[in-house]
């Protein structure tokens, strides 16, 4: 067998598992977030972060849980859910955040060093996140589905009908394992939580 036939392989059974996984993990987490509990926590420092022509206020905020004090940089998030804009824009959204002022904090309770001022934020309903996890998950498929027509018409020998159920059935298990492989790593991480 070809090195490049094992290339095709190795890409085709792990590019699908490797998406769903990620899906998964990526909506488990957002689940968790909107049960973080919230405190308050101080501003201590107001910078804009500039990415290409777009900046974005990032915020140092000090707060304290179980009598342990913690410092996060983190970004607000307008109440239309801008988070990025024009210089004018974020200097004038940060004004609201001068170091001194008192602001919510949601905190990951297994890991209080993680911190977000809006959970909701990381929403399962962000389209953004839907759209490409729907993208990733079609791509990967899709290449599964070229390697697996090119391998079982090589190597299997199969005509007609045979190649498109074997080929169903081979991209059915890979997105199934790529779900076990994804609840396994949950479970693992609500053990170790």
């Amino acid at each position: 067998m070809p090195i490049i036939t094992l290339l095709i392989l190795l890409l085709m059974f792990i590019t699908p598992i490797i998406s769903v996984m990620t899906v998964m993990l990526r909506f488990s987490e957002i689940k968790r977030t909107a049960n973080w509990p919230q405190i308050t926590g101080e501003v201590t420092d107001v910078r804009l972060l500039q990415t290409g022509k777009e900046y974005q206020p990032s915020l140092d905020i000090a707060y304290t849980v179980d009598s342990q004090a913690y410092n996060s940089r983190l970004h607000p998030v307008s109440k239309t859910g801008q988070a990025k804009g024009s210089k004018k824009w974020a200097r004038e959204f940060s004004l609201q955040f001068k170091p001194g002022t008192a602001v919510p904090v949601y905190y990951d309770p297994s890991r209080p060093k993680r911190a977000t001022l809006h959970p909701q934020q990381m929403g399962v309903n962000d389209s953004r996140l839907q759209i490409t996890s729907g993208i990733m998950i079609l791509l990967s498929v899709g290449i599964h589905l070229l390697g697996a027509r090119g391998l079982i018409g090589t190597y299997l020998n199969l005509t007609g009908s045979s190649v498109m159920v074997t080929m169903f059935i081979s991209t059915l298990v890979t997105v199934l394992l790529g779900a076990a492989f994804g609840l396994l790593i949950q479970e693992m991480r609500q053990v170790r939580t």
